[in-house]
């Protein structure tokens, strides 16, 4: 059991897949921030963009 635990403790791959885990979290994270705080005002100018071409008299 000593020695199950001596290798435990020194071996490294799943540190690897830990920190790819943290960083893509990160990006996500990231990601809905931006979209949170960007979102309304994007869907805000598409309304005044559907609204400006509806304005438009094509004389059909």
């Amino acid at each position: 059991m000593e020695r199950f635990i001596k290798r435990f403790r020194n071996e490294e791959d799943g540190n690897t897949t830990i920190d790819w885990m943290v960083l893509t979290a990160g990006i996500v994270m990231l990601g809905a921030a931006v979209m949170a705080a960007v979102g309304p005002q994007a869907q805000a100018l598409a309304d005044d963009t559907t609204e400006a071409i509806n304005q438009i008299d094509t004389g059909v």
